[in-house]
């Protein structure tokens, strides 16, 4: 037997990629073979990676094909991956509605928006009859399918492990806030602003890092993002750090006092739980999958108008004090409540539920 993840463009260092590469480790561990076959690899050139049409899939015996297609929306050959022998299973990663990119996209890119997401739709009936199941990364995603009457799905989150590191055995200034991630507009990364804005009102010393990158077609969204920063006033409280390197990133997550999320549209959310990871304590808009993925480690809120932001600054800078004081938190503030989620999903027995997936006749349960 032979596992093929299939994935339109391979990057490896975003939440998918991690995805894929934390696959092919837990596959390792049970002694099955895999590759990671793509349209366009964007990687770093450290795993070897294949063209969907360089192989010639005739000469593989169908009997030891397993096939894992990374599906976020369209662009990969669905036709041609559904003809493959051997089966197949979806990895069901979520796709984002347009709605929220249509303030910030010329009408024909957003009506392309569109068309791709209903294709999506369609997509999703069509494989549905093909696949011997797909894999969700959260709940919230599964029930996504259920509501295209999608019902044979396993919860997988994703695959990777986090490196736990207390974060009282760092310098701090205390008033620092971060958030990686992509900008783009379900993130919501103007709430951010605004967030620091009324922080900066408490305590002139309080600054963001927004960690990450920005997809050609939403350079204007990025574009209103530095005038809103502009007319706010600011200036040396926020500071952008566009695709910075794995090196880079460790120092940023040293500089964190707390992590921020706003974003309204999540099908998992690494970020948060590599935050809960670094010890910081986690304050993340509720919706979608954020409570599932937080696993009740972090501060949510549910009020983002500008008096709820007034009042999540003034509660920020609460917890910070508090933290800053050395007197620990309880709850789901604790410190040994974020070290207990990291171990929660560090003891996920991915290789079990692959090994039942693919290898033993019984029915494989969630990986939850």
């Amino acid at each position: 037997m032979k596992v093929y993840q299939h994935i339109t463009e391979f990057r490896d260092q975003d939440g998918i990629g991690n995805d894929i590469k934390g696959i092919q480790s837990a596959l390792e561990s049970i002694r099955i073979p895999s590759e990671i076959v793509c349209l366009a690899d964007l990687s770093s050139g450290k795993l070897p990676v294949q063209n969907f049409y360089h192989i010639d899939w005739t000469d593989i015996p169908g009997n030891d094909q397993v096939h894992i297609l990374q599906y976020g929306g369209p662009g990969y050959p669905l036709d041609d991956f559904l003809a493959l022998r051997g089966r197949k299973f979806i990895r069901f990663q979520n796709v984002t509605p347009p709605a929220f990119f249509q303030p910030f996209l010329e009408e024909d890119m957003f009506q392309l928006f569109s068309l791709e997401f209903k294709k999506s739709v369609i997509e999703l009936h069509k494989m549905k009859r093909y696949v011997q199941a797909f894999l969700p990364s959260s709940k919230f995603s599964a029930s996504n399918l259920e509501d295209l009457n999608i019902t044979h799905s396993k919860v997988l989150p994703i695959v990777r492990k986090y490196v736990w590191s207390e974060r009282n055995r760092r310098k701090k200034n205390g008033h620092t806030l971060g958030f990686v991630g992509r900008l783009i507009p379900n993130k919501k990364i103007e709430d951010l602003l605004l967030l620091v804005y009324f922080l900066k009102r408490i305590n002139s010393k309080y600054r963001i890092l927004i960690c990450g990158s920005v997809p050609t077609y939403f350079e204007e969204y990025f574009a209103k993002l530095k005038k809103m920063a502009w007319d706010l006033g600011l200036g040396e409280n926020l500071q952008f750090r566009m695709g910075p390197t794995d090196q880079e990133m460790d120092r940023f997550w040293d500089e964190m006092d707390a992590y921020v999320s706003m974003s309204e549209h999540e099908g998992f959310g690494i970020p948060l739980v590599e935050a809960l990871s670094k010890d910081l304590p986690v304050f993340a808009y509720s919706c979608t999958a954020v409570p599932e993925t937080l696993r009740g480690a972090g501060f949510l809120f549910n009020n983002k108008d500008l008096n709820g932001l007034r009042k999540l600054a003034e509660w920020i800078h609460l917890i910070l004090q508090t933290e800053g004081s050395g007197k620990p938190l309880t709850g789901e503030g604790a410190s040994i409540k974020r070290r207990e989620v990291v171990e929660e999903y560090n003891s996920i027995p991915f290789e079990r539920f692959f090994k039942q997936l693919l290898t033993i006749r019984e029915k494989a349960s969630s990986a939850y």
